[in-house]
């Protein structure tokens, strides 16, 4: 099982796009256009858990929050996050980013995997 929350990104926006341009110029058929989604989706959360190393922490006021089928959605308002590049070390001195709204999406890592994370 993989997420399809990476095609939310421009990445998986831009990719969806050509592949339902191409699928309309009939250079691609329509189980080859889901195999590559699911290759995408496959690749990002082997990406993301491979080369991320950074630390970051965040700090909201939550407007509202929902869990359905082991996602979580935030929605937060007076944000901040800090991000620490390096992933190590003292949160003092990270690279800070402030917004009024975001959107957090969270999804246990262990079910992209098919493993029971209450096992």
């Amino acid at each position: 099982m993989s997420f399809q929350i990476y095609r939310n990104t421009s990445v998986g926006e831009s990719l969806m796009e050509t592949i339902e341009q191409m699928a309309q110029e009939e250079k691609l058929t329509e189980e080859i256009a889901l195999a590559v989604l699911k290759q995408f989706d496959t690749s990002m959360s082997k990406a993301i858990k491979e080369f991320v190393t950074g630390k970051a922490t965040m700090k909201a006021n939550m407007k509202t929050y929902h869990y359905y089928e082991n996602v979580w959605t935030f929605s937060l308002e007076k944000v901040e996050f800090k991000l620490n590049q390096a992933g190590n070390g003292s949160m003092n001195g990270a690279q800070s980013l402030a917004c009024d709204t975001a959107k957090v999406v969270v999804v246990d890592a262990k079910l992209g995997e098919g493993e029971n994370p209450t096992a």
